[in-house]
């Protein structure tokens, strides 16, 4: 028999059982031993089998395939202690096959990472939040969560060396912070003599280079003196947000304290949508335009920071909005609609005036048969900025490969290229968003009189 451990990432309901058999069935199917309730899972998707003290996974010629660490399983493949497999929507781990229980028997520990934009049944019953989380992206989250939930875990020690000599900056900054907060004194030497001041040297912001340098060292001289995070210091303290961080209740005032915030806030998870509105549909776990096929992602109704700091905590209703703007090819075929789907081309369509989004968003939405707008200006941010207050759609910190990621809703084409139409409700201004101005709280009024501006539409559907 096998012990199995399950649990979501961040949920406190982790369930342990026991299996009768020296394998472990993964799938759709209730009678599976491990049920992944997901239309993009197969039946029965794949297998865990220990053979000779190895554990070996086997793909049941499954309709989307069982991929381990980033490589499609077609034939047994022994996975090794934290490799990953994905299946369908989710990321799973195999924690230990290694030692034996009481009874005698191997144990198993599975860990689930729900990657970000999950559709389905298990979206709409809220388990997961948004779509593609990157490696990198998990490996910041998992810290994070670790800083959330300070519990146990046997590999806590590995995991944080590993963030401190980690490539990415971000990874290192939450590493720090994690340390801090599980007051892990032995990393000390590590964080001393770290390389990571002379990398904060590339931060181009000099404000934001200096603060983070604050807190790197700010984290060694805690772990020093072996302080509380509720010690008071004489005079205007500038490390005050970190303190607050470390005693596990970060406010958001200024731009220090929001990016300690993002630092150290892990993606919580949101409800999916109750019920798919008219014209959407569900395809291999992504939803879309019934007609165009146009690609749609959800933005859950949890709070959300906007606005430049002090940012505002705003709770989104829940809507649909575009995964990228309206194209050349979706204009093309909106004034000819086939029954055939368009395929993007994500060559973006510039309009000049306000007007004219208005007038192609009512097109789309007469082809379509719903009621598609433009974003207003906090939807716009929601969507780019994700539940945790980050600074830019990618996360809080410069990235080379910025532009091919998507923000924790799986929304791209954010930033980089042009602008896009926004509006705010209560005044009726027109705002561009996003375009070369990457941080995600950035609004530019449109004034009337002005002259035109080349800007892109990403429509929205409320889910009222």
């Amino acid at each position: 028999m096998f012990n199995i451990t399950v649990g979501l990432i961040g949920d406190r309901n982790t369930q342990t059982g026991t299996l009768a058999a020296r394998e472990i069935a993964i799938g759709r199917d209730p009678g599976n031993d491990l049920v992944l309730d997901n239309g993009s899972v197969s039946r029965t998707h794949c297998r865990l089998v220990a053979i000779e003290g190895a554990t070996i996974v086997l793909d049941e010629n499954s309709k989307n395939g069982t991929w381990l660490n980033g490589k499609p399983v077609d034939h047994p493949c022994v996975v090794h202690f934290e490799d990953e497999l994905v299946i369908g929507p989710y990321t799973l781990r195999v924690q230990s096959l290694v030692g034996h229980n009481a009874s005698g028997d191997k144990g198993w520990g599975v860990q689930i990472h729900p990657r970000l934009g999950t559709s389905g049944a298990s979206a709409r019953e809220g388990t997961v939040l948004s779509r593609g989380l990157s490696t990198l992206e998990q490996r910041r989250q998992e810290l994070r969560w670790l800083m959330r939930e300070p519990t146990a875990h046997p590999h806590v020690d590995g995991l944080l060396r590993a963030a401190l000599r980690d490539a990415d900056l971000e990874v290192r900054m939450t590493g720090a912070l994690a340390a801090a907060r599980l007051r892990a004194r032995e990393l000390l030497p590590l964080l001393q003599g770290s390389d990571t001041p002379s990398l904060l040297q590339e931060v181009d912001a000099p404000r934001e280079r200096r603060l983070l340098e604050q807190v790197w060292y700010g984290v060694i001289r805690y772990l020093q003196e072996r302080r509380q995070p509720t010690d008071t210091v004489p005079g205007r303290d500038p490390l005050k947000p970190l303190w607050q961080v470390l005693v596990g209740a970060p406010t958001v005032t200024d731009t220090a304290s929001l990016l300690l915030h993002a630092l150290s806030t892990p993606l919580e998870t949101g409800p999916g949508p109750e019920r798919l509105p008219d014209g959407v549909v569900e395809e291999q776990g992504e939803y879309v335009l019934a007609r165009s096929g146009l690609p749609l992602r959800w933005v859950a109704p949890v709070e959300h920071l906007v606005g430049p700091p002090p940012s505002r905590r705003v709770r989104a209703r829940g809507f649909f909005v575009a995964r990228v703007p309206v194209d050349r090819l979706l204009v093309k075929w909106m004034g000819q609609p086939q029954p055939r789907r368009v395929a993007l081309d994500h060559e973006q369509v510039w309009l000049g005036a306000y007007k004219e989004a208005q007038r192609l968003c009512a097109q789309l939405s007469q082809v379509e048969g719903v009621t598609l707008r433009l974003p207003t200006a906090d939807e716009w941010e929601m969507a780019a900025r994700g539940p945790d207050g980050r600074r830019y759609p990618w996360g809080n910190l410069s990235q080379e490969n910025w532009e091919d990621c998507a923000s924790p809703w799986g929304v791209e084409h954010l930033v980089g290229d042009v602008p896009e139409w926004t509006v705010e409700p209560e005044s009726g201004a027109h705002l561009l968003r996003g375009g070369v101005e990457a941080r995600t709280w950035v609004r530019h009024p449109v004034y009337p009189g002005e002259e035109e501006f080349a800007a892109a539409l990403r429509p929205v559907l409320a889910c009222d």
